[in-house]
């Protein structure tokens, strides 16, 4: 069961050009209109065939300017109609065309958000948002998330692993107010335990759907996300949790087996000491928790790194909660501030696949509640078919995400822009994530007298490097294109390949880096 508040009233704001603002989801439409001066009703019309009813489909009083049109068709072109009555009158009528799409798209008015509601300090400069919910409409946005709670660990279970292919699992308990969702768990509600055999009530949303094997968030390529949260419980629950996290995905245990083993007919394919799992916090301590130690006949045994972050008071305050996830690294924020991090290149709990994104609680016997007040998940800009992140040094202001001991400079770039200043003995790096077994080029610019350009398979946890490319070149004077073509390694289907791209000043002059791209 679902329970889901809305009042979201008009603004007041009059403008003097009416306008209708449409948005389409899979499960129904947002209508809001600009306030109409003098207006006592607001009657709508809507049609999935382009004709307009002859009668309102509803009638809204003044005072609103919203509403939300459910049960629609996915993917159907859906004309809508307000018209506004003043004194029994029509003043005009509104109408618009939308188109109930089933993937997400940006919303404009959730990015006013930004403003409203900014972020924490520690969204990495130059990162762009990508998807985001501020959870501001009166119902859950299905093109983002899915009510099917199920994870990796779940497929264990005989019984809930039959309701997940029958699409009979427990349905979530939330509320949405127009500003936050609170998903919970109560005596009440959701109506029974998820496992009859458990402890645990659960009320959570995700990103991807075992049934299905459908994906609503493709974060293969890593990120930063961050989530604001208010958690609480009341009594003394069972199974008490409250948790933001990221698992494998399915639709079978093929990410949570280790490689070389075998269960029910499904081979592992995940290397060793590479996570299955990321609590970004869990419990109300908010422990961070890297899983991923698993037997070989499928027991988890326990997790790979963990810690918890103190002098934080979580209970009933409003918390930030931060990951960075990057080809080679994961690092956790609190409030904005970094918590700890794992950088060892040696020792990668990095995925090198999309993970499915969870908010929840969880628990039985009292109340457990986590109120969210957005979810925002931000990448560095890919631009022109490049796979590379800052590619000409302009995006962070700085040389991140490139790393080594190369200097960011301006005016000195090609265009007369920001360039690297590599000094005789200096070097720059970056981890990439890229497709597998496909054919690349990198192109990139430098003026000076000699650099060693190389391009290298990652392996993934010990970061063991093999050559793709090596390139010497030399030359002197104006900016010249050097072209390197290479082909990536194999993986699993859907995995990436994460390369390593560097660059070496081996001569006796300084040499100048500039526009560098990885196409296809």
């Amino acid at each position: 069961m679902v329970l889901i508040l809305s009042a979201i009233t008009a603004s007041g704001q009059q403008n003097k050009n009416e306008q209708l603002h449409l948005m389409g989801t899979r499960s129904w439409i947002r209508v809001g209109w600009d306030t109409v001066p003098g207006a006592k009703e607001y009657r709508l019309y809507w049609s999935a065939k382009g004709k307009k009813p002859g009668k309102p489909d509803t009638i809204i009083n003044a005072g609103s300017n919203r509403f939300y049109i459910q049960n629609v068709q996915p993917e159907a072109v859906y004309k809508v109609w307000v018209a506004p009555v003043t004194e029994r009158k029509i003043k005009g009528v509104l109408a618009g065309i939308v188109r109930t799409q089933k993937k997400w798209i940006q919303d404009p008015e959730e990015l006013k958000e930004l403003k409203i509601n900014p972020s924490s300090a520690a969204v990495p400069k130059g990162m762009k948002l990508f998807w985001q919910d501020e959870f501001n409409d009166a119902l859950l946005n299905r093109n983002k998330w899915t009510t099917n709670y199920f994870s990796t660990l779940n497929y264990l279970s005989p019984q809930s692993r039959k309701e997940m292919l029958k699409d009979q699992l427990p349905q979530p308990a939330y509320r949405m107010n127009g500003k936050t969702i609170d998903l919970f768990v109560n005596d009440s509600l959701p109506v029974r335990l998820y496992d009859p055999k458990g402890s645990q009530k659960i009320s959570s949303i995700q990103t991807y759907d075992w049934r299905t094997n459908e994906n609503l968030l493709d974060n293969s390529r890593g990120g930063y996300f961050e989530v604001k949260v208010r958690r609480s419980s009341k009594g003394n629950p069972k199974g008490l949790n409250t948790a933001f996290w990221l698992d494998s995905p399915g639709p079978d245990l093929r990410y949570y087996l280790e490689q070389g083993t075998v269960l029910n007919g499904v081979h592992g394919i995940r290397p060793p000491g590479q996570v299955f799992e990321i609590d970004v916090f869990e419990n109300l301590n908010a422990q961070f928790v890297l899983h991923g130690q698993v037997d070989k006949n499928g027991k988890f045994i326990h997790n790979l790194a963990t810690h918890i972050a103190n002098g934080y008071q979580h209970k009933d305050n409003w918390v930030t909660h931060g990951i960075l996830w990057t080809p080679v690294s994961i690092k956790h924020y609190i409030n904005g501030t970094l918590i700890h991090e794992y950088t060892d290149k040696h020792k990668i709990y990095s995925p090198n696949h999309f993970m499915n994104v969870f908010l929840g609680s969880y628990g039985s016997g009292n109340a457990v509640n986590m109120e969210v007040d957005y979810i925002r998940y931000y990448q560095w800009p890919l631009k022109d078919s490049n796979e590379l992140p800052n590619p000409g040094f302009e995006d962070s202001e700085s040389l991140v995400p490139w790393e080594g001991t190369g200097t960011l400079t301006t005016g000195t770039g090609r265009n007369s822009n920001r360039a690297v200043l590599l000094d005789p003995g200096q070097m720059i790096e970056q981890y990439v994530y890229v497709d597998r077994q496909s054919d690349y080029k990198m192109e990139y610019w430098f003026s000076g007298a000699r650099i060693t350009a190389t391009i290298e398979d990652v392996a993934p946890v010990n970061g063991a490097l093999t050559p793709l490319a090596v390139h010497n070149e030399n030359g002197e004077g104006s900016f010249k294109k050097r072209i390197i073509r290479f082909k990536t390694g194999s993986d699993f289907r859907n995995n990436k390949k994460t390369i390593r791209i560097s660059f070496a000043n081996h001569g006796a002059s300084a040499v100048v880096l500039d526009d560098i791209t990885i196409k296809k």
